[in-house]
């Protein structure tokens, strides 16, 4: 019976070692993202993009690290591989508010207004009554429309 407890004991150990190793793994890509964000928000963007192509190197379906790749480059005046991220994160996830407000973004930079609100027209399918997303699209495409500089918000 003692050696039995002792079996039952060791599996168990072995059994939370097991989950407590494994839990990190799946933080990782929190971790990760969050050192992107960190890079972005510290106008860092060729760090981000770094990171972001090891990120989807390894996971060719994270639409958010395409989004983001997609940001940094349009921040460094890349558009059309920045335009390119972001249609890539739209095919993955056709509903991806964050792509659809930044490749807006992009088109009022580029003054292509006219998609820039079909984009717009398309995020508020998206988000139902309103979304901070539709807010900052329209914003800019208001702004550009009046002739102001376009500012983006991250």
């Amino acid at each position: 019976m003692k050696h039995l407890a002792t079996f039952i004991y060791a599996i168990l150990i072995t059994f939370l070692s097991n989950s407590i190793y494994a839990a990190p793994s799946s933080w990782g890509k929190e971790d990760k993202m969050s050192s992107v964000e960190e890079k972005i928000n510290a106008k860092d963007y060729q760090s981000a993009i770094n990171e972001l192509t090891t990120m989807v190197e390894s996971d060719s379906k994270n639409a958010d690290a395409f989004n983001l790749l997609g940001y940094s480059n349009r921040k460094l005046k890349r558009y059309e591989v920045a335009e390119k991220f972001y249609q890539k994160a739209l095919e993955l996830n056709p509903k991806h508010k964050g792509a659809m407000e930044y490749l807006g973004e992009l088109y009022v930079e580029t003054n292509r207004l006219d998609e820039a609100n079909q984009m717009l027209a398309r995020l508020d399918k998206a988000c139902y009554f309103t979304c901070e997303e539709f807010k900052l699209l329209k914003a800019a495409i208001d702004r550009k429309s009046q002739g102001l500089e376009h500012s983006s918000n991250w």
